[in-house]
């Protein structure tokens, strides 16, 4: 199947709509912060020095995710979970894969941002057209948070923050007059106290929902051959 770029109504009816997300046609339910800090914050400094000492060696990445959406309550439903797996490749590129049929799978890499049905029957006829600013943005920094670097692609066209509660969290928001804000509320990373490696993503959108990825099972700079054979036994046009 060819690559392609859909529209987040392509998935089939019920999926959990990743796409959707990364479509941000909605937008936040805010994460409880303790407020934007600045560059100089020794907290944040300090958890950033850990994350890099893990991002910092990782040429790949293979992770099993638990993703799950919490509506708005407005909205109501329960929320669901699917389970799959996540693959980055430095320099830039991210995979999320749905294991479920019903599910998506999401290829970021570059200024190319790929979303598609598992189910190629549940999927209409692909088309391309640009990604909407707030999508961009949220993919640029789902990758920074895997990709190698100093912290500044974290930090890049956001502020940085500290959530309030228990772990090793960052928050990476959208500035303050940013029209981002509008379908985006902020991205929140947390990290292993011992590793420094992402243990879970947290997107929370304006109208209220939330996605959450959680990941487990980490294996860092996979050989080669298996890195290649992974990609490769993902269902999904999008590898």
């Amino acid at each position: 199947m060819s690559r392609s770029t859909l529209s987040p109504r392509t998935c089939a009816q019920g999926s959990l709509d990743r796409r959707r997300l990364l479509g941000l046609l909605l937008g936040a339910g805010a994460a409880a912060l303790a407020g934007p800090a600045s560059a100089s914050d020794r907290v944040i400094d300090r958890r950033l020095e850990l994350w890099r000492g893990y991002a910092g060696a990782t040429r790949s990445l293979w992770a099993s995710i638990r993703t799950t959406r919490h509506a708005s309550i407005l909205a109501g439903g329960a929320p669901r979970t699917l389970a799959g797996a996540l693959i980055f490749v430095a320099p830039g590129r991210l995979l999320l894969h749905d294991d479920d049929p019903t599910g998506s799978t999401t290829l970021i890499d570059g200024d190319r941002i790929d979303v598609v049905a598992n189910d190629p029957a549940a999927a209409p006829a692909p088309h391309r057209a640009a990604a909407p600013p707030a999508m961009r943005w949220l993919a640029r920094h789902l990758v920074a948070a895997f990709a190698p670097g100093d912290g500044s692609a974290l930090s890049a066209d956001a502020r940085l923050a500290r959530p309030r509660g228990a772990g090793l969290q960052l928050t990476v928001l959208p500035p303050v007059d940013s029209p981002i804000r509008r379908t985006i509320r902020s991205l929140t990373i947390a990290l292993s106290p011992t590793s420094g490696a992402v243990e879970r993503l947290e997107i929370a959108e304006t109208a209220g929902d939330r996605l959450i990825l959680a990941l487990a099972e980490h294996q860092q700079n996979l050989p080669s051959d298996e890195l290649r054979r992974r990609l490769a036994a993902i269902e999904g046009p999008a590898v």
